[in-house]
């Protein structure tokens, strides 16, 4: 009875698992018991004073859950307030489906961030749950002894012998869907690679955040930016419809990677983490 009890509790308040340096996570569940056919809702809430650009998440979660399997994971991030006042939220949902009978834990999850400008790495770890799943309610049987008499089970088998050809004419027919992204999208996945790639080379960084750049205005606005210097990429940006702000951000930083790829004084410890935070929240929120 107090063990329910307690469950009960946890459906209505979250769980603050953890707080750091100013960023906080808090954990919750819709249901302590549930059943086999059913699934459970996990949500953990990341929540810290300031823009959203303040901690950078660039480590894999590893989720471990004891008896579930995860069938949908989404995660958001959203501001309120702005300046002083600024709060921001990111939010994981895992939507967990039953994989047997009894009790099934959720395990400590671990966040690394590091937060920004000063490039300080850490951790938040949320609490073990613990949910029990009931056990798998009995599929309905023929009380009939004879269901399975030979003419049933050639007519089936004849059924399921045209079923499997019709499905094969239409997966040989059908074509693999064609997916277009964004010239944003693209650069946003180029980013993420270049960034793994150059670890703390600042220098490697900005080379390929200049090719990236002008790659993605030339998808985007249709230019031809090949072999082109900052000056001349800000010049054929004059007949485009590209707001003043956009291109003087733009142009900022292709001017900078022209200076910086070529500069024999490397950047400062945590250069690269700031500029790759800055050119992702910019194209984010485009």
């Amino acid at each position: 009875m107090l063990y329910r009890l307690l469950c009960a509790l946890l459906l209505v308040l979250p769980v603050p698992a953890a707080m750091s340096a100013g960023i906080s996570i808090s954990q919750s569940i819709d249901k302590t018991e549930t059943a086999f056919e059913d699934v459970v809702h996990l949500e953990i809430r990341l929540s810290w004073p300031g823009p959203q650009s303040a901690y950078l998440f660039d480590q894999p979660l590893n989720p471990v859950f004891d008896g579930f399997k995860v069938t949908e994971f989404s995660s958001s991030v959203s501001s309120t307030g702005s300046g002083e006042n600024e709060i921001t939220a990111k939010t994981l949902r895992f939507t967990l489906a039953p994989r047997s009978s009894g009790m099934a834990s959720i395990q400590p999850l671990t966040v690394s961030y590091v937060s920004w400008p000063d490039s300080i790495p850490g951790e938040l770890v949320t609490e073990a749950m613990v949910v029990t799943i009931a056990e798998r309610r009995p599929t309905a049987r023929s009380e009939s002894g004879d269901f399975f008499t030979l003419p049933r089970v050639l007519g089936g088998l004849g059924v399921m012998i045209v079923a499997a050809l019709v499905v094969a004419v239409v997966v040989r027919r059908r074509k693999p869907p064609v997916i277009v992204k964004s010239a944003r999208e693209v650069f946003l996945e180029n980013l993420s690679r270049l960034r793994a790639e150059c670890g703390n080379d600042l220098k490697k960084l900005q080379t390929g955040v200049y090719k990236h750049l002008t790659d993605y205005l030339a998808g985007e606005y249709q230019l031809d930016l090949a072999n082109r210097t900052a000056d001349e990429v800000a010049a054929a940006l004059e007949d485009t419809n590209v707001s003043q702000a956009h291109r003087e951000k733009i142009v900022g930083w292709l001017t900078r990677a022209e200076k910086e790829k070529y500069s024999p004084v490397t950047g400062a410890p945590g250069e690269t983490v700031r500029l790759e935070a800055e050119l992702r929240e910019f194209f984010e929120k485009m």
